[in-house]
């Protein structure tokens, strides 16, 4: 069956599908990538940021083909629908080109009190799996 995408969202679902029709756990997909269940997780919780060769990497493994083709231009939304412009400010509300903007406020810089500890820095990140 045919799963049209049209929109990076999509990917998620539909790999998560493929998935467990392989009747596999993100822990065997990992496993067999060589990579930990929580890079697997990360990648299909977030596929749209992955590198295409990573997203041929896990189709491969769950026995799925990418085909390319053109749209149908009757069923295109480009060719359906021709792109509106968001409708202008009344006259009334635009900025002037002499308009001054509003000044910004800066915040008060607060230090730690006698006694309270201070804050720690930031954990560092694990470096991300090279696969």
């Amino acid at each position: 069956m045919d799963y049209p995408l049209k929109t990076l969202g999509q990917l998620r679902p539909i790999l998560v599908g493929f998935r467990k029709k392989a009747g596999l756990t993100q822990a065997a997909v990992a496993q067999r990538l060589g990579i930990s269940q929580q890079s697997y997780a990360a990648f299909e919780a977030n596929p749209e940021t992955a590198s295409v060769e990573r997203l041929f990497r896990v189709l491969r493994l769950v026995d799925v083909e990418i085909r390319l083709g053109a749209a149908d231009e009757e069923a295109s939304p480009v060719a359906a629908k021709p792109a509106r412009r968001p409708p202008s400010p009344p006259a009334a509300t635009r900025m002037s080109s002499t308009a001054k903007p509003a000044p910004t406020r800066k915040r008060a810089r607060t230090t730690p009190a006698a006694g309270e500890p201070a804050r720690r820095p930031a954990a560092r990140r694990k470096p991300r799996e090279d696969w």
